[in-house]
């Protein structure tokens, strides 16, 4: 098997949050070495680069991006992401189980592991007319696949606390698939908190005080610190970066907009952003790779150690994140201002006339919005 060494690089060690000067072999898809190696049937001289786990975004929509993940791949892996959980909640709300099965075809074989969170809330609420409606029973199919790992956010936490037993019964099945439970459920506390751990809710996005992490993070819930476009919670969480909270936290950006993900970047961007306000970047990386990994049982991946998957960046500095090699499965998919080209995979014909053809009103024009003026007319609607 051919073998490939990383030399005179320094490593950062995400079990221990320290800096190594190793030597890093690769074979195949594993890291076999880390230490005083010296050849191999390549030696690629990464002196003076800091060598770091691939990021993993734990709680995404790929949908928000408003790319197919082909394109949200090619925008994404140059800062340094390879693998994240996709929740399709947006497109399964429209096209149901299609809309599903339409996202999972649009991503496999890409040069970045898109693994999934099966939508929980479909419609998100009782009274939503959106098009579809996703049972326990029909989403069941789908934990079938590999790349399923989680039931994605649990935004009915009220019917959790009203024992609605559809919603259960989702969580149930999720559970008894060894699969985590998303959650979603801000400023929630105290016993109403206490209910929805109890019933299997391991993680949770939506905190924005520290008071409000704090109490997940006691009550043994993992917490994501999210900094996308539309939602920004880093400055308010910004001490879960220090001992010993951040062993229960992860790095994820949940909505991330085009513009933003292309100037901005993608999780380095969160690295980078805690660094510049004093906290370790180190710590960054560990919540953005092994913490992801472990939390979802990507068991061999987040770390650089022998026998884990080669899944490697190579920056040229630690606390700007600046990254000029992306290795996924120990291959190099990225070399600094080039992306090796990759097919964009398609989804079946039937999806993606299903997916492309679910917009069912008239055209809309001037007149619609028109009204005479009356006293029955007023504003109702304002920013705040």
């Amino acid at each position: 098997m051919h073998t490939t060494l990383l030399k005179g690089g320094v490593v950062v060690n995400v079990f221990t949050d320290t800096l190594e000067r190793q030597n890093v072999l690769l074979a195949g898809e594993k890291i076999i070495g880390v230490g005083d190696y010296e050849t191999a049937d390549t030696v690629i001289d990464v002196s003076g680069k800091v060598l770091c786990p691939a990021f993993i975004d734990g709680h995404i929509h790929i949908e928000s991006t408003m790319l197919l993940p082909g394109e949200f791949a090619r925008a994404a892996i140059p800062h340094g992401t390879c693998a994240v959980v996709a929740d399709p909640h947006e497109i399964a709300n429209v096209c149901g189980t299609e809309g599903i099965r339409f996202m999972l075809q649009s991503s496999e074989g890409l040069p970045m592991d898109v693994l999934f969170a099966l939508p929980s809330c479909v419609p998100a609420t009782g009274f939503d007319e959106a098009g579809a409606q996703l049972s326990a029973s029909a989403l069941e199919p789908f934990y079938a696949e590999p790349r399923v790992v989680s039931l994605g956010e649990v935004m009915n936490y009220p019917g959790i606390l009203a024992g609605d037993p559809s919603v259960l019964e989702k969580i149930e099945r999720a559970k008894l698939h060894g699969r985590a439970v998303n959650g979603h459920a801000p400023l929630l506390s105290g016993a109403a908190l206490d209910r929805c751990l109890a019933v299997g809710i391991g993680d949770d996005h939506e905190c924005s005080r520290l008071e409000e992490a704090l109490e997940r993070i006691r009550k043994g819930q993992w917490v994501m610190i999210r900094q996308g476009t539309s939602a920004r919670n880093l400055d308010a969480l910004l001490d879960l970066f220090d001992e010993p909270y951040s062993r229960r936290c992860m790095l994820v950006t949940d909505d991330k907009h085009p513009a933003d993900l292309v100037a901005n970047g993608h999780l380095d961007a969160i690295i980078r952003q805690a660094a510049a306000q004093g906290k370790s970047a180190v710590t960054g990386i560990r919540m953005a790779s092994l913490q992801a990994a472990a939390y979802y049982g990507l068991r061999g991946r987040g770390a650089i150690a022998p026998g884990w998957q080669a899944d490697i960046l190579v920056l040229d500095d630690l606390d700007t994140v600046a990254v000029r090699d992306v290795w996924l499965r120990g291959q190099c998919v990225y070399r600094q201002y080039h992306l090796e080209d990759f097919p964009l995979p398609q989804a079946e014909l039937s999806l993606r006339r299903a997916v492309q053809s679910s917009f069912h009103m008239k055209e809309l024009t001037a007149q619609d919005f028109h009204t005479e003026p009356s006293g029955k007319y007023r504003h109702v609607i304002g920013v705040q």
